[in-house]
């Protein structure tokens, strides 16, 4: 069973993540779930990246004419985190990446759409461990580092998310 509060595996009368009885617990995100594989994320990661890095590369460059580098790898990540964010707020949980490998991001709670707070922790997660790259000195390996665990967390984890997946609760499933 799973909690319905955190989301983690839970055998015992509280989750031994979160303390929620499991009277509260659900097996939903189990029984419906189909966990999408490794490799499928990896495709629509590489397929959404493929779509963003021409918009991502424009919104850049005339934002570091107008301020600088720093401003202008923000304003990148913000591009990217608006395109996740706008299409994963929405029912069917999809990427264009997400659409052309079959896949899509439910929440881990009950199987359901993901919410705007989990869309916005899920992509800020992944804008944080970004930022690194801002500060400069280790940055980039801080990221690379960082960036290397949670896409090979799934590897590892009984419901094949990434570190983002945990942190907001979320699930990728096949469509």
């Amino acid at each position: 069973m799973y909690c319905s509060n955190c989301g983690s595996e839970t055998n015992a009368a509280y989750c031994s993540v979160c303390g929620t009885p499991s009277s509260r617990a659900t097996t939903a995100t189990r029984a419906n779930a189909v966990y999408a594989g490794w490799w499928a994320r990896v495709g629509a990661t590489i397929i959404d990246n493929l779509i963003l890095v021409i918009p991502s590369a424009i919104v850049a460059y005339v934002v570091g004419r107008i301020a600088n580098n720093v401003a202008a790898d923000v304003a990148a990540i913000l591009v990217e985190g608006l395109y996740l964010y706008l299409l994963l707020i929405r029912p069917e949980g999809q990427t264009i990446g997400n659409r052309v490998m079959g896949t899509r991001v439910r929440s881990a709670l009950d199987g359901g759409p993901v919410s705007s707070d989990q869309v916005l922790k899920r992509i800020g997660l992944v804008a944080l461990y970004s930022c690194f790259v801002l500060v400069g000195n280790g940055g980039l390996q801080i990221v690379g580092l960082i960036g290397l665990i949670d896409d090979l967390f799934p590897l590892f984890s009984p419901r094949k998310q990434t570190l983002h997946d945990v942190y907001a609760r979320t699930i990728v499933v096949k469509a």
